[in-house]
């Protein structure tokens, strides 16, 4: 599909693109023309795949609309999600290492408008050290996040697994209202899809969520649900 050259003030969310990176907020206006002028924008089809595990880093992604899932494969052939990015993530895996890898593979899982930011033109924009700074802070950010998945993940069981990953997405995607695929939820917290829908009709029956569509779950009780979660 061909690319389009991004426009100053992107289609469909009415802001600069680069507002939506926090370690860019602060470039300068010529820094930030480059970073425009060299960017593009498409949409990419649902099984789309924008990159595929140990290729090189190229590029960061913008999404303005649609989902992403983060996806690497264990030894057995079984896919494992590692995230899932939606309206208004970033997508910056491996961007600031040197020779780095992709390492995952990323999967629209359904139409997605998105823009595209080279990697070497990323590089050069934050070496300014305003900018440095902010992707030290982001970073931290994003090994914070990463231990929480390794605590929810540690968690034996799955009821409890479940509860923790609602309360984990609901807060990513700053909503009560958990938009996922029952595939994609089993998939995230290593739980056959069998379990986690026997886990969902436990939960709803504890009055602690609700399904509110076949892909959207709602949650109700976060404070019961959070004490499902620690054991508190």
């Amino acid at each position: 599909m061909e690319n389009r050259k991004l426009p100053s003030r992107c289609q469909g969310c009415g802001m600069p693109c680069l507002e939506k990176i926090d370690f860019l907020s602060g470039l300068t206006e010529k820094a930030a023309e480059v970073l425009i002028s060299e960017a593009s924008r498409r949409t990419a089809r649902q099984g789309e795949v924008l990159f595929r595990e140990s290729e090189p880093v190229q590029a960061v992604y913008l999404l303005h609309s649609g989902s992403v899932r983060l996806v690497r494969w264990d030894s057995d052939g079984r896919e494992q999600i590692v995230g899932i990015f939606g309206r208004g993530d970033v997508i910056w895996e491996s961007i600031f290492l040197e020779g780095g890898f992709y390492p995952y593979t990323a999967v629209c899982v359904t139409d997605v408008d998105l823009c595209r930011i080279r990697r070497e033109t990323l590089r050069e924009a934050v070496a300014q050290p305003e900018v440095a700074c902010r992707v030290i802070n982001l970073l931290s950010r994003k090994l914070h996040d990463a231990n929480e998945r390794n605590r929810l993940l540690a968690t034996m069981d799955p009821e409890s697994r479940l509860a923790g990953f609602l309360l984990y997405q609901s807060s990513h995607e700053a909503s009560d209202t958990v938009n996922l695929r029952l595939n994609d939820i089993a998939g995230s917290i290593s739980l056959r899809p069998e379990t986690v829908s026997r886990k969902i009709r436990a939960l709803e029956e504890q009055g602690m969520i609700a399904k509110a569509g076949q892909s959207r779950i709602r949650i109700l009780d976060r404070v019961r649900l959070k004490e499902k979660y620690t054991g508190n």
